[in-house]
């Protein structure tokens, strides 16, 4: 699994990445404009759900993901042949490190590359300089085959339009059914993709469960600490008992993950709510004031990290080290952080705290994660290039049980990784080190399983705790909604509100400053989002 993604830490209580905000594409395009009407009548790709394996702990239809003990013995290939036609691909995507060295020293690229048929070339750009390259690259005539496409971009659908190859005929419908993999993702998925009638890209799908509070047992346990917490006053003596400056260690490192778990113990809207056909923003709830309350006490009592509101902070790394015992981040980190961890600190141990009822009074839930985490778009071309292109795509997918997967996550056989006794592949140094950071999965991806590898044990706990907060979980009303301005204007009041909060949290302005920030966010757009966003949910249960 890749290391921890510093994106998913950011999106913080804006949630920039939600696949409503993919969805709510913008503006005028060549082709005319945005329109539900025009989206609605786009037929998606067939669903068919790969059979190939069988889970040990199943999947549930409210979003619970399968679980694996181990990894199926003598795997099966899933493709047939190379699916290219061996000349170059390049591509856009983001990394949250160093690069990994490219071919021929590494192998594992090297093999790759002979796999797909194609010499792969990735552009590969650390993810907090990834919104300017992202521009300037669109600015400049000289595309890559496959750009990731990450958040809000202001006229997304007009950029899609004068730069991009809509797919629709290459995968609506049963057309899909030439890239069997790819129809492995689902309906749901897929619609983050449609923009003005079309099909744009491959959605990178994302699990429901959302943001998860991991915390270091090991660590807990050491200091006498309750790694699940009954109320957030439970939660601030945890924090308490964790951090000791002398011996380098603050509860939190990820300051900015402390709003959305306080906001989970109070129940709070996930983005928007919605009753009767109105919409409320979640920062006008005054859950998200009690939670950034809260938070600065957190800071203000001195349990975060005194460096975290540095730029770049290595979060991952203290979490990993131990330095910051909880980190707030995506379910796809769960399995990075004993892959990458571990094998420094053998007594390492990682859980995930449920999130408490805040007090006697309130009902914690946690909120649904979106379902995509970027798109990856394909450059204009002819017909045969895209379907090439979707063949190498259709191979990146192949899901957890095959070959394939085996090889594309965990690299070459007593190379990249040994295989215990169980058949569980354990990587080596050179696969953390060339394997574990190649981004190939913003390109394309199968959608997850539970699977720790060598540690079943983690994978009945993860399953535990998926069946316990998923089923409750509160999805975000404006999926399957869009708004011109949001998608607009969306990001910059978005960021400049996020600002204001963050000033907040780090004492640089005081709480009652948040009025004048949600002034600003309401005259600058959001007013005028929550207005589209009613009448898109008006003609929907009028149609």
């Amino acid at each position: 699994m890749q290391q921890v993604s510093r994106r998913h830490l950011l999106q913080g209580t804006a949630a920039t990445l939600s696949a409503g905000s993919l969805l709510g594409a913008c503006s005028t395009s060549s082709s005319g404009k945005n329109s539900l009407e025009k989206n609605e009548k786009v037929k998606l790709p067939t669903y068919q759900r790969y059979h190939g394996v069988r889970p040990d702990l199943p999947p549930t239809d409210a979003g619970v993901m399968a679980g694996f003990l181990r990894y199926p013995a003598n795997p099966k290939s899933c493709t047939q042949g190379k699916p290219g036609n061996g000349g170059t691909v390049t591509a856009l995507i983001e990394i949250f490190g160093a690069p990994p060295p490219g071919p021929p020293k590494n192998r594992y690229w090297a093999s790759l590359n002979d796999a797909l048929g194609v010499d792969l070339k990735l552009d590969m750009v650390l993810y907090s300089n990834m919104t300017e390259r992202f521009a300037v690259t669109i600015a400049g005539n000289d595309l890559p085959d496959i750009v990731q496409l990450v958040g809000n971009v202001p006229d997304t659908t007009q950029m899609l339009a004068a730069k991009f190859q809509p797919i629709t005929e290459f995968v609506s419908g049963d057309a899909v059914k030439d890239y069997p993999l790819l129809a492995n993702l689902t309906t749901e998925q897929w619609k983050t993709t449609v923009y003005n009638g079309e099909i744009y890209g491959l959605p990178i799908p994302r699990e429901r469960v959302g943001g998860i509070m991991y915390c270091r047992e090991d660590i807990f346990h050491q200091v006498g600490a309750n790694p699940q917490p009954a109320s957030f006053v439970e939660f601030k003596n945890v924090c308490k008992q964790l951090t000791d400056p002398k011996k380098h260690r603050w509860a939190i490192g990820y300051w900015n993950g402390i709003i959305p778990f306080v906001q989970e113990m109070l129940g709070a809207p996930n983005l928007w709510e919605v009753q009767n056909g109105k919409f409320t923003a979640e920062h006008e709830d005054e859950t998200f004031r009690q939670a950034l309350s809260d938070a600065r006490s957190l800071v203000a009592a001195g349990y975060v990290h005194p460096d975290a509101f540095t730029n770049s902070a290595p979060i991952n790394e203290w979490f990993g080290g131990g330095t910051t015992p909880t980190m707030w981040t995506g379910y796809s980190a769960w399995t990075g952080w004993v892959a990458n961890y571990l094998p420094r600190d053998p007594h390492m141990n990682v859980n995930a705290m449920f999130p408490p009822n805040y007090d006697s009074g309130s009902k914690a839930n946690i909120r649904r994660g979106g379902i995509s985490y970027s798109t990856a778009i394909f450059k204009k071309a002819k017909p045969e290039r895209i379907k090439e292109l979707l063949r190498i795509a259709n191979w990146l997918a192949s899901p957890f049980g095959t070959k394939e997967y085996l090889f594309r996550l965990y690299g070459l056989t007593g190379v990249d990784n040994t295989l215990d006794h169980n058949g569980d592949p354990q990587y080596t140094t050179k696969g953390l080190a060339e394997t574990v950071p190649m981004p190939i999965r913003y390109v394309a991806d199968s959608p997850a399983p539970i699977y720790q590898p060598g540690r079943p044990q983690d994978d009945k706990i993860q399953h535990t705790y998926q069946m316990k907060v998923v089923p409750t979980g509160i999805a975000n009303p404006t999926l399957g909604l869009y708004s011109d301005t949001q998608a607009r204007k969306g990001a910059i009041i978005d960021t400049a509100f996020r600002d204001a909060h963050n000033d907040i949290l780090a004492g640089r302005k005081p709480l009652s400053s948040l009025d004048d920030a949600l002034q600003k966010w309401r005259q600058g757009g959001g007013d005028q989002i929550r207005k589209e966003y009613e009448q898109q949910l008006q003609k929907q249960g009028n149609s």
